[in-house]
């Protein structure tokens, strides 16, 4: 399978974990990649009622990812397997 990225500047509504039963609905502007603590993030810009602001979100909580634009998707190359070297003293 391709690996696939999201774009930033897209935008995409996000399903994730809270501290409830229910998840947390951002809907966004895909800004970034961050560490939360030791943890991987994604950041997105969130219009809020009267500003804008920056939500992250760890990735181990995300349940999902959703858009309706495949232009917002970027197919990653696979490595190639002969690139990887292991050097050991």
């Amino acid at each position: 399978m391709d690996m696939i990225e999201i774009k930033k500047g897209g935008k995409y509504r996000v399903l994730s974990a809270s501290g409830d039963d229910n998840p947390i609905i951002t809907e966004g502007e895909f800004v970034g990649y961050t560490v939360l603590g030791e943890e991987g993030a994604i950041v997105f810009r969130v219009k809020g009622k009267e500003k804008t602001f920056l939500r992250m979100i760890p990735v181990g909580g995300v349940f999902s990812i959703e858009f309706d634009n495949e232009d917002l998707l970027k197919v990653k190359e696979k490595p190639d397997e002969h690139d990887k070297t292991n050097y050991i003293n």
